[in-house]
């Protein structure tokens, strides 16, 4: 394992009818700031921080009906050696490691695992 590391929790992301709402809720109420936004097509993201806790509000149209929790999400190094040794042990992955070179300051590469109970899981390598 020492050719990887686990750097800990990136975000929570959360399904919601209004991402702007909620971002500014946690932003007027809880002493967070905004963070970053971007907007898909439909799908629109708000992100919000406070020190090291980030908060991703998803407006995706409609809520899943698996909950409000769409993902946690843990930043790593070495994405690529980290997949290679989950898909060793057999972890279910959706499709390959993705990259978002515009998004966020300096882009990031991440994949999507899922884990026993069936949650989602982002890994997020941070491009420095």
């Amino acid at each position: 394992m020492s050719e990887f590391l686990f750097k800990g929790l990136a975000h929570i992301g959360i399904f919601t009818d209004d991402p702007q709402k909620c971002a500014d809720f946690y932003c007027e109420n809880l002493g967070f700031t905004p963070y970053h936004a971007a907007e898909f097509g439909p799908v629109k993201l708000r992100f919000v921080r406070c020190g090291s806790c980030v908060i991703e509000f998803v407006g995706a149209g409609s809520k899943p009906e698996n909950g409000i929790v769409d993902h946690i999400a843990l930043e790593v190094q070495n994405i690529e050696a980290i997949v290679k040794n989950l898909k060793a042990k057999g972890v279910p992955m959706e499709g390959e490691i993705g990259s978002m070179p515009g998004f966020f300051p300096n882009g990031f590469k991440n994949i999507f695992i899922t884990g026993p109970a069936g949650e989602r899981i982002e890994l997020v390598n941070y491009s420095k």
